[in-house]
């Protein structure tokens, strides 16, 4: 993967800057719903598999 210069990130930054704008409002809030909809438990992306299954044996066993 190549540099890029200062001049391609500000060019890139742009236009994510213009996409963002250019979306309703509501189409950017039903994204952000959906990609927290998609996103792994606390527990799992710190502890995986292994601290969830932990977690319901306790749970389980009390």
């Amino acid at each position: 993967m190549g540099k890029i210069t200062g001049q391609e990130y500000v060019q890139y930054l742009t236009e994510q800057l213009v996409e963002y704008m250019d979306k309703p409002v509501e189409q950017r809030k039903q994204a952000k719903k959906e990609a927290k909809a998609q996103k792994e438990q606390w527990l799992t992306r710190w502890f995986g598999v292994g601290g969830t299954s932990l977690y319901l044996w306790l749970k389980k066993k009390g």
